[in-house]
């Protein structure tokens, strides 16, 4: 890597690492471009010398998290023996990162109702993204898979319509259970949580009557 390959780089990580504080400071729809320039003390017009856009602003650091947080649920599944077992980890595991860091799940649900435009972004970091969500979806389908072969999850299981619905449902409930804002529900976020994983849970899980 050259120097100015470097330096570039270093640049972009200290504005990522603005951008993430005003994320979990503030909200998605609360830091714009201005209040990036604004923290780095870089004006806008730098800030699009090292980004295309807010929209890839978000997906890079997104795909930052994205890969700390596989890693440590591949950690967390090292001790689950069965493909059930591995699943609820994994739910649980994504759960605590999330609460952890309520900004990436934001960002996860932001990506999911409003889509990316591939314009708004550069090839290399929707490559980038692409990439460990493929690398993330992997990682389920081995585990379904393992369940199934296990026994503790039910024969002829649709794993890809599991895998996709699990993801979005969870995703969505996660985000209700760690959300600040104003609910006529009262909810434990623990409690909301796990009660959706132990209805998934049942739902795929092999009775072997």
């Amino acid at each position: 890597m050259s120097r100015k390959t470097m330096e570039r780089r270093t640049r972009q990580l200290f504005i990522l690492d603005a951008a993430r504080r005003l994320l979990a400071e503030k909200g998605i729809e609360e830091t714009g471009m201005e209040d990036i320039a604004a923290a780095v003390e870089y004006t806008r017009r730098t800030l699009y010398a090292y980004f295309k856009s807010r929209d890839e602003i978000y997906l890079m650091i997104l795909v930052e998290d994205l890969n700390v947080r596989w890693a440590e649920q591949k950690k967390a599944m090292t001790a689950a023996m069965t493909g059930l077992d591995k699943i609820k980890t994994w739910g649980e595991s994504l759960y605590t990162f999330s609460r952890e860091h309520p900004h990436s799940m934001s960002l996860q649900i932001y990506w999911d109702f409003r889509g990316i435009d591939r314009e708004r972004v550069s090839p290399e970091v929707f490559a980038a993204f692409e990439a460990i969500n493929e690398e993330l979806a992997a990682g389920l389908r081995e585990i379904f898979t393992l369940g199934v072969t296990d026994g503790s999850l039910r024969p002829g299981l649709q794993i890809d319509l599991c895998i996709s619905q699990f993801l979005y449902s969870l995703r969505s409930v996660i985000h209700r259970a760690l959300s600040p804002t104003y609910s006529f529900a009262r909810i434990d976020p623990d409690e909301y949580v796990n009660h959706y994983l132990e209805l998934f849970l049942r739902g795929i899980q092999n009775t072997k009557e």
